[in-house]
């Protein structure tokens, strides 16, 4: 677990000092922390999850994440997505 935290955030580093050379900013207070895997392999993570610190920003972990419009949840499944989906279909409907 310490090793994937450690790898992450040397990552986000690395992203943050290309996106510097570029005149660019890595916008802290959106940025979110997921942790995926199988129901199985995600009970054996301690404390349900690590929050990372980024330099000066602490990142915490959230259940579930919004990518490119996609709700995705902790075990990759859509359940949530879809849900948002249909009542935004029944609404129109």
């Amino acid at each position: 677990m310490q090793s994937a935290v450690t790898s992450v955030q040397q990552c986000v580093t690395a992203i943050e000092q290309w996106m510097a050379a570029s005149r660019l900013r890595l916008n802290m207070d959106k940025t979110e922390l997921i942790w995926t895997g199988t129901k199985h392999n995600l009970s054996k993570i301690p404390g349900s999850g690590h929050a990372l610190t980024l330099g000066a920003a602490h990142v915490a972990k959230s259940d579930d994440v919004l990518v490119v419009g996609v709700q995705l949840l902790s075990d990759l499944s859509l359940d949530k997505h879809v849900n948002v989906v249909s009542a935004k279909c029944f609404f129109q409907l």
